[in-house]
């Protein structure tokens, strides 16, 4: 019986859950969702590195070693299905449209053919 109440105990702490984070660091974070984590590692894609900033929403999965922060929550920001945005807290920004054209800072467009646009 303490067995199966023990290893439903770990089950149960195995789900992912939401937080928000309180504090960036250099490769880590702190977040609180139903408790408070520090030095939380945050995974991405391979290629992107980012740490997100206070307030942002993320994911947070048990893991092995604690925590793990596995992404921020998703804003459209006006996007159409498909288009990809990627932004950084200064105000920079990637916009690869439908189109194939990418978009820099809202004003510079390149099209798919690698032309600049106005």
């Amino acid at each position: 019986m303490w067995l199966s109440k023990t290893l439903s105990k770990n089950n149960a702490s195995a789900e992912a859950e939401k937080g928000f984070v309180t504090m960036t660091g250099d490769n880590s974070i702190e977040a609180s969702a139903t408790t408070s984590e520090r030095n939380i590692s945050v995974f991405t894609p391979y290629g992107i590195s980012s740490l997100p900033p206070e307030g942002e929403e993320v994911l947070l999965m048990p893991s092995g070693t604690g925590l793990a922060a596995l992404g921020v929550k998703a804003q459209s920001r006006g996007l159409n299905v498909g288009e990809v945005l990627i932004s950084s807290l200064g105000g920079a920004k990637i916009l690869l449209k439908n189109d194939g054209s990418v978009v820099i800072n809202d004003n510079f467009v390149i099209n798919k053919e690698g032309e600049i646009d106005g």
